[in-house]
């Protein structure tokens, strides 16, 4: 993967600052995100459902027009499409087109013929949110063909960004996880259940810091949180509670 340059850090701590509010749409607060700081300003956001069907899209300067026709019959066309590339997901995580097929396979393919070209689009890059071997979603950018191509360094910020984005997801877009979930649990924010996640892990708050790119006051500042919403005062404590109502 391409190293960043200072420039290209500074757009990704940027973009992890714009995500680190409360949001009442995760994935709309994502792609504005990514238009401000890397001027990607088409884009959707998938997400992938238990039977890996990517689903519920949130569209950011794509016409509705153009999503209906590749929900209705594009979508077999795309390139990108997970069960397409499946197996270079072993080894990363953000793909183009042009990272697949040549320029002439591409204009001449059914996508760039029935799709890209139809609706104005002529690049696209594709992010792919991944948990542990599981595809949690996908986020498409596009530009037409009088645009810049996207670049090795796109690729590279993308790439470190689909790690803090798979771990930022957050709950709402899964509701069928909370079934299991304690009432306490569920009154928790999706940061601070990441934060949770990690403590039962064993894991002290310097390497929760890392895991979750933020600071270790951060990291306290959840944990308190998370104490007061459990009527706990330490970590042991809030470890014992959890396991005693998982019985």
């Amino acid at each position: 993967m391409k190293s960043l340059s200072n420039r290209d850090y500074q757009k990704v701590l940027a973009f992890m600052d714009d995500m680190a509010g409360p949001a009442q749409n995760f994935r709309h607060q994502a792609l504005a995100a990514f238009e401000k700081r890397f001027g990607f300003h088409q884009a959707n956001f998938w997400i992938c459902n238990e039977r890996n069907d990517l689903i519920r899209p949130e569209m950011r300067n794509i016409s509705h027009h153009a999503m209906d026709r590749y929900l209705d019959t594009c979508y077999q066309y795309d390139i990108l499409m997970p069960n397409k590339i499946g197996h270079r997901l072993r080894n990363q995580h953000v793909l183009r087109i042009q990272d697949v097929l040549s320029p002439q396979e591409y204009e001449q393919s059914d996508y760039y013929d029935e799709f890209m070209s139809r609706h104005g689009y002529y690049h696209q890059m594709v992010a792919y949110l991944m948990d542990n071997g599981r595809l949690l979603g996908c986020i498409a950018f596009m530009r037409s063909e009088k645009e810049n191509p996207f670049q090795p360094n796109d690729m590279a910020c993308l790439e470190l960004l689909t790690r803090f984005l798979s771990r930022s997801m957050g709950n709402e877009e899964f509701p069928e996880a909370f079934v299991s979930m304690s009432q306490e649990e569920r009154e928790l924010t999706s940061k601070e259940r990441e934060v949770l996640a990690l403590v039962q892990k064993g894991y002290g708050n310097e390497v929760i810091a890392r895991q979750l790119f933020v600071s270790i006051n951060t990291v306290k500042k959840h944990l308190q949180s998370i104490y007061r919403k459990f009527d706990v005062t330490n970590r042991t404590s809030l470890c014992y509670k959890i396991h005693a109502g998982q019985k």
